[in-house]
């Protein structure tokens, strides 16, 4: 029975409403509604970025290097990523961390590499630019 009747309920709505669209009241009816409707503000999403900042330029080899940086759009807790250039690609390097809730970041490096090493840091698919250190013996 009740299936009937919902069958039959929306049939006749169906009705009604292809009546009223030769007559344009639909439109009329469709154009008040979607004025009296509250619509929904999108706000555009913070860009994201991550800088980075050597302590040193030049370093003996397996000294400590220090970086730091700070982040926009990235939340606190995000995992930070140090990455090095080999052979013309990023590979992650043995050294990550933590975007604190001032939105900041610190970490060090040890590197045996003697010559320029490129390093960034990476944190919720966002790279910073390259900072380079030259490491000596």
């Amino acid at each position: 029975m009740r299936t009937q009747f919902v069958r039959r309920t929306a049939a006749a709505f169906a009705g009604v409403a292809l009546a009223a669209a030769g007559l344009g009241v639909a439109g009329a009816l469709q154009a008040n509604a979607a004025t009296t409707q509250p619509t929904a503000v999108s706000t555009p999403a913070a860009a994201k970025s991550i800088t980075i900042k050597s302590d040193k330029a030049t370093a003996k080899a397996w000294a400590k290097v220090s970086f730091t940086g700070k982040t926009s759009g990235i939340a606190a807790n995000t995992v930070v990523q140090v990455q090095r250039l080999e052979n013309g690609k990023w590979v992650n390097f043995p050294a990550t961390t933590k975007v604190t809730g001032r939105a900041t970041y610190s970490v060090w490096v040890q590197s045996g590499r003697v010559g320029v090493n490129t390093f960034r840091v990476v944190a919720a698919n966002t790279a910073s630019a390259p900072a380079s250190v030259t490491i000596t013996k």
